[in-house]
Parts: C-alpha cells; sequence; structure tokens
C-alpha cells in the first residue's frame, strides 16, 4: 500500500492497494451508484479464475474509506494493464462525496501518467467517472448503452402496464406448458446454468468463452441467484442474475432450442422481476444488459418495458503503445 500525493485534496488521501482490498469496499459496493462488480465478491472471483490481482485506488477522509475506484490487474513483462469492467462489466469511480470523487480523478489522472502503465479502462454506468475524469490528457471516451427497467412497488402493475400483451401471452404460454421455475445460488444451480451456457456455445461462436472457473467461484456468493427453468425437473433454460448496489444485473440467460417454443426465457425474468419488486430493501433496476446491435435481443428486453441507459467506456492507452502495434502484428505474420 502507498500513497498518493497528487491525489491529496480538501482533506482526502488516496492510497494504492496493490495485491488486497482495503477495508469498507464492500460498503461502498453497497451504494446506490454501485454495483455487483465492484465488490469483492466478484473481484475474488475473477482473481481465482482469471488469474488477475487487485489494484484499488483508496480515498479515505478522517481515517475512514470514503471511496474507491478498483481494477483487476494483469501484469506482464513489467507492465500494468487495468481493468475497472473486466469482461465488460461496471466500474469506476465510487465515492461518498464530490470532493471524494475528484481525488479520485485526480488519482487516476495521475496513474494513467506512469511509466509501467499500459491501459486503464473502465465501463462507467453512472458517468461519475467520466465527470472526474474531463479534460484529462490522454483519456478517451466512447459510448455504450445498455436496457434497463425501473422496478414498480407491485409486480403486477409492471405486468399490467409495461410488458407488451405479446409478452404477457408468452409467459402464460409458459406456464400453461408446465415449466416450473426454483431460484438458488449453490453449486448444483450454478452447475446446471454452465452446463447450458456450454450448450449454447457453438451457436453464440464467442472466441472466448467464460471459464468455468468464475461461475464455481460465485457459488453461495452474495447478490448471486440462478433461476431454472424446468420441464419434469430437468433445466431447459437459466438465467444468472447478479444483486448489488442499486441494480440487479442479468448476468444473461441461456436455454436449449428445443424449449423455445415455450417461451422459458420471458418466464424466467417475469419471476425474477416479481421477486425483485417484492424485495424493498433491494436494487430498484433491473439492468437487462447490452444487446450487442442484435435487433431480436433488444426488442425481447424492450417488451418488458425497458428503456435505454447511455454509459460510457473510458480508456488510456500509453503513447507508446501505437509505436508497438505494428512490430506485434508483423511478429503475429
Amino acid at each position: 500500500m502507498r500513497a498518493d500525493p497528487a491525489a491529496a485534496t480538501a482533506g482526502v488521501a488516496v492510497q494504492v492497494h496493490e495485491d488486497d482490498w482495503p477495508d469498507g469496499l464492500d460498503a461502498l459496493a453497497s451504494l446506490a451508484q454501485a454495483s455487483f462488480f465492484q465488490g469483492t465478491a466478484w473481484w475474488r472471483a475473477l482473481q481465482q479464475a482469471l488469474r488477475c490481482t487487485p489494484y484499488v485506488l483508496a480515498a479515505r477522509e478522517g481515517g475512514s474509506l470514503q471511496g474507491a475506484c478498483a481494477f483487476a490487474a494483469v501484469r506482464r513483462f513489467g507492465l500494468l494493464r487495468l481493468y475497472a469492467g473486466p469482461l465488460g462489466t461496471y466500474g469506476g469511480i465510487l465515492a461518498r462525496s464530490e470532493s471524494v470523487a475528484t481525488a479520485l480523478g485526480l488519482a487516476l489522472r495521475s496513474l494513467s501518467q506512469e511509466r509501467r502503465v499500459a491501459l486503464v479502462r473502465l465501463h462507467d454506468f453512472t458517468g461519475r467517472t467520466l465527470a472526474a475524469l474531463q479534460g484529462a490528457p490522454g483519456w478517451h471516451a466512447s459510448g455504450e448503452s445498455c436496457q434497463v427497467l425501473d422496478l414498480a412497488e407491485e409486480p403486477q402493475s409492471l405486468f399490467e402496464h409495461r410488458f407488451t400483451s405479446q409478452n404477457r401471452n408468452k409467459i402464460r404460454k409458459a406456464e400453461r406448458a408446465g415449466l416450473t421455475v426454483r431460484r438458488g445460488a449453490d453449486a448444483a444451480f450454478l452447475d446446471a446454468y454452465v452446463a447450458l451456457y456450454r450448450t449454447a456455445l457453438p451457436r453464440w461462436r464467442l472466441r472466448r468463452p467464460l471459464p468455468p472457473a468464475l461461475f464455481g467461484a460465485l457459488v453461495g456468493a452474495p447478490g448471486v441467484d440462478v433461476w431454472l427453468a424446468e420441464r419434469d425437473g430437468t433445466p431447459v433454460a437459466a438465467l444468472l442474475n447478479l444483486r448489488g448496489g442499486g441494480q440487479i444485473m442479468n448476468w444473461g440467460n441461456v436455454s436449449r432450442p428445443e424449449a423455445w417454443r415455450d417461451a422459458p426465457n420471458n418466464l424466467l425474468h417475469w419471476r425474477a422481476l416479481e421477486a425483485a419488486c417484492l424485495d424493498r430493501q433491494g436494487p430498484r433496476l433491473y439492468n437487462f444488459g447490452a444487446s450487442a446491435g442484435l435487433p431480436g435481443v433488444h426488442a425481447f428486453k424492450a417488451a418488458f418495458g425497458a428503456r435505454e441507459h447511455a454509459m460510457v467506456r473510458l480508456e488510456y492507452r500509453a503513447p507508446w503503445l501505437a509505436w508497438v502495434a505494428p512490430f506485434r502484428r508483423r511478429g503475429r505474420a
């Protein structure tokens, strides 16, 4: 752990934690501005599955942690690459006050100018990190979006007034087809999700599928929910939802093609939304995630009443990377 004097401002001191998580990080990750991806359960899962290490900018005021910006660090040949939103998730500044956010913004500016830092990347859901980095040299911003749904107090209100009639009919169809839904977070539920995930990989043609170890590392973690749609006790579709901070993030739903005619994914989201509405202490935003430019996926989420949420990807690349890239390409030729 070391101090960053360039980031000290208005009584806020920023320290760099390498290879450890500061006490109080999970309390920050419970703020409304945060998500599951900013708590230690997620970071430890990444550390276990992807062999990345922690790198955290921790802002303290009066001795207590008041803000942080956490990264998964990849070290190679003495160079440092930092990802605040690995695997396309969300990250960035968490702060209890604007003065703390400003101090963390200064720390990010200082960090990006270190010689050993090759890359810093994050996906900023709230816009707070973008505001703190306005005008910072070398940083570039690009627009992204996802689809989110504001939860109602009563789930039936969503069903009747936000869902399309086609969506309601598909949910009823799934129920008539005899599909049942269970919720859990133990190894058996995550194993069932992984099994369905593997059946989907040939259709998705992913270059880098998620490692099974990542799902295994989430077993029993607070905020993890697997929803299984079953026919006669056999899983035919599943959702993986991650609760934390102010939102429930739908990591993804997977299903067997032969079950699509019975609309299991519609039923799964409805059951998850129903439970989320009734959880008065839980997050009030349901995040369906990005649609990757796929019209059918976008329309599916819109059928639940989801709206567009604009966010931003922030990235700093060391200037010398532009000189190195052509030589790397030649080496692969």
